[in-house]
């Protein structure tokens, strides 16, 4: 599908905010840091103040209009429709991010209001990552990172900026379970804790994430949420190679202090990926190796647990 390149280059030049703010990436400053020989990538971006700081708690979100429905869009935002097949919400709002974190950033937005939730719409995620296939495709979940909890939607990013896309293959798994056309892996030593799940059939893939979205509900069976959860996802050799995080919080403790150590960092699926997004110039310098493994270890599910819900997934296999 070549129309969202057509799209966004379109965009980029005919939306005085897209255009202002695609440029303006040029201007931000990234530096690396290695921890256990995994690579961690800090990124300066004070356009995404709003998103850093964003108030999604129920109140906020009812007294605002849905950003992301058509009538409340800007007039200068195009859209291009997706379909996905056999899924049960089929089409969505491919949508240009004037507010970006990749050369290329979009939301992909359901055309109908409806609320953030994976459950049933990860066939449609897959589909996404094939047909946008120079792009990660990511989902927040609604309490760990979405901005817009009150309208199903993905993101997508052009490849290469995230560690954990780019280094897939330099970094350790450890294998759990294999399908006939897929396999289901535990992430090793990555400062979080996750699965990777890869393979060329869509169905099974499916399959294998409802279960570990079951399996994580299961954990906290009185609620009626979604287990919090961020998910990536790229195709690539004819395979999907997606990865799932379980999330503990939304935001580390450092998000909320009231001193000279605060650190205005909102993880979400880029950062989960080890693209760690500073939207203010004093966090970008003063975060190092000790600030990045309180934030993943403040938000992350332990590995503990992953490993209990690996040997239930298991259980439930053939």
């Amino acid at each position: 599908m070549q129309d969202y390149r057509q799209l966004f280059q379109r965009q980029s030049t005919t939306w005085p905010l897209a255009e202002k703010n695609y440029q303006a990436l040029s201007e931000v400053v990234f530096k690396d840091l290695t921890i256990d020989h995994i690579r961690i990538r800090l990124q300066f971006n004070p356009g995404r103040m709003t998103s850093s700081a964003a108030d999604t708690s129920k109140d906020a979100i009812r007294a605002r209009p849905c950003f992301l429905c058509a009538k409340n869009r800007p007039s200068e935002q195009e859209s291009l429709t997706f379909k996905a097949e056999n899924a049960s919400i089929s089409e969505f709002q491919i949508l240009v991010n004037p507010f970006p974190v990749f050369p290329q950033h979009f939301t992909i937005a359901s055309t109908e209001h409806q609320l953030q939730a994976i459950h049933g719409n990860f066939k449609s995620f897959l589909q996404l990552g094939k047909s946008m296939e120079d792009c990660v495709i990511f989902y927040n979940g609604p309490r760990c990172g979405a901005s817009a909890p009150d309208h199903l939607h993905f993101q997508a990013g052009s490849k290469g900026l995230m560690p954990l896309e780019s280094d897939y293959g330099q970094w350790k798994k450890t294998l759990i379970w294999k399908g006939q056309d897929i396999s289901v892996s535990k992430m090793e030593g990555l400062l979080r804790n996750g699965w990777v799940m890869e393979g060329p059939d869509s169905t099974e893939l499916t399959e294998a994430f409802e279960q570990l979205l079951d399996l994580l509900k299961s954990e906290n069976p009185a609620s009626t949420e979604e287990p919090m959860v961020n998910l990536l996802c790229w195709y690539q050799n004819e395979n999907w190679i997606c990865l799932i995080f379980p999330r503990k919080a939304h935001r580390p403790k450092c998000y909320f202090k009231d001193d000279d150590t605060r650190l205005l960092i909102s993880p979400a699926a880029v950062e989960m990926g080890g693209l760690m997004v500073a939207a203010r110039r004093e966090d970008f310098d003063k975060i190092g190796e000790k600030e990045i493994r309180e934030i993943y270890g403040d938000v992350s599910v332990s590995e503990k647990e992953i490993d209990l819900i690996s040997k239930k997934f298991k259980e439930r296999k053939p």
